[in-house]
């Protein structure tokens, strides 16, 4: 393990002033280093130029000093080119903004790679991520951005983006211009999230150098090997994407401030939607193209403890199916995820009632295993499942009294085996 002396920095302060390589004169930067009047943008301690020939330049703290900024992953090349490519190019493009190289946020304790603060004083953090990255690892650092009030904007390194091609089956898919996205955690849970998918290469690994690619992934891509668009411009060349920072609000459900009844759908209808229903619609509509007459008649299955749920048993299962299970395959379902997502964004009935909460889900859950799209093993307080199928690929829509039967029947022979052993 890295010990936090160990950090390079692209960053030093003299003063007041940020002093960036890359960015400010190397005569200037020696003749400070050399003064000993830079200092660490962390923790404040005393930092030295390296500007030799064999490594990379970088500012490092005295020997036998520790940091007390906390440790950064492993500095690469390719991630080191990466921030200083972002950072020049916003502050071509964001002239009026204060762009900062590998700025520590006390309110997240972590550093952005590069923080960009607009003269509204908001604040957005661009990521340059080249390491592999697991799913709660993003999701808690996504989350600490947005709770302390910034925007986040990750980009990926050109190492990472992978391309496939499509399986010959269509030729009219072929003659689309469509390739496949081999994926790994982290461009899952971006893909998953709703997430932009971009890969910067900063270091010529797959593409010209400077090349910023986006995928758009097509309507019914799944996950693991998503199908879609490649399209690929010179970074520097781009205006800042500002509609891309708003991402999140078409990839988790969030109520609107007023409902009116033009934005309800037809009395045709086939189910209705009461005022608490209309936003979790909105969101598999503009997410899934989902509708009251296109959903799959499997939801709105009877399971104990639904009334801890403040809206249409059919609507919140399906959106946690649309959220969980949808384009998923052969990814893990952890009940936990669930539950923390359903309290976030699911209407409940206040006081909450989370014993009833929680058998509502697990019973869920019971379902999904015995329509054949969960791998749960039979028993008591699982958790834990792999994700075997949807509903694109069932061999054939679930009937919910014959999963309700089957619910009823795994939950008699986990009783008998428990006896058996018991006795």
């Amino acid at each position: 393990m890295r010990s936090n002396s160990a950090q390079n920095l692209l960053v030093a302060c003299s003063g007041a002033k940020r002093l960036t390589i890359g960015f400010d004169a190397a005569e200037l930067l020696r003749r400070l280093s050399d003064s000993r009047e830079l200092t660490c943008p962390g923790c404040g301690a005393t930092v030295i130029l390296h500007a030799g020939i064999v490594r990379a330049h970088h500012f490092a703290h005295l020997p036998g000093a520790v940091c007390t900024l906390p440790a950064s992953e492993p500095e690469t090349e390719e991630h080191r080119a990466g921030k200083l490519l972002i950072a020049r190019w916003l502050r071509e493009r964001l002239p009026d903004a204060d762009i900062q190289l590998e700025a520590y946020l006390p309110e997240t304790a972590q550093r952005a790679d590069v923080l960009a603060i607009l003269p509204d004083h908001s604040r957005i953090a661009l990521e340059y991520q080249c390491a592999n990255l697991s799913a709660r690892e993003w999701r808690r650092r996504h989350e600490q951005y947005r709770g302390a009030g910034l925007c986040d904007m990750w980009m990926l390194g050109g190492s990472r983006l992978a391309v496939g091609t499509m399986e010959r089956e269509s030729s009219d898919k072929a003659e689309d211009g469509q390739a496949v996205l081999r994926t790994g955690e982290l461009e899952r849970t971006l893909f998953w999230d709703g997430a932009p998918l971009m890969f910067l290469d900063a270091a010529g690994e797959r593409s010209a150098v400077g090349t910023l690619t986006r995928f758009r992934p097509s309507e019914d891509a799944q996950a693991h090997r998503p199908q879609g668009r490649f399209v690929s411009r010179p970074l520097l060349e781009l205006a800042f994407p500002f509609a891309l920072l708003n991402w999140q609000e078409h990839s988790h459900p969030e109520e609107p401030t007023s409902v009116t009844s033009s934005s309800q759908h037809g009395s045709g209808a086939p189910r209705s939607q009461p005022s608490s229903d209309f936003w979790l619609w909105q969101w598999m509509t503009q997410r899934f193209r989902v509708t009251p007459e296109t959903l799959p008649e499997f939801f709105g299955l009877t399971v104990n403890g639904a009334e801890a749920i403040s809206c249409d048993p059919a609507v919140w299962q399906a959106a946690i199916y649309y959220r969980f299970v949808h384009r998923r395959i052969g990814d893990g379902w952890w009940l936990g995820e669930v539950e923390t997502w359903t309290r976030a964004y699911l209407p409940l009935v206040k006081p909450l009632r989370l014993p009833r909460l929680r058998t509502a889900l697990a019973n869920f859950q019971e379902a999904l295993a015995a329509a054949g799209m969960l791998s749960l093993p039979m028993g008591y307080g699982r958790s834990n499942a792999r994700i075997l199928a949807d509903m694109t690929t069932l061999p054939a829509p679930p009937d919910r009294a014959e999963v309700l039967r089957l619910v009823r029947y795994r939950r008699t022979l986990v009783r008998e085996n428990a006896a058996a052993y018991g006795g």
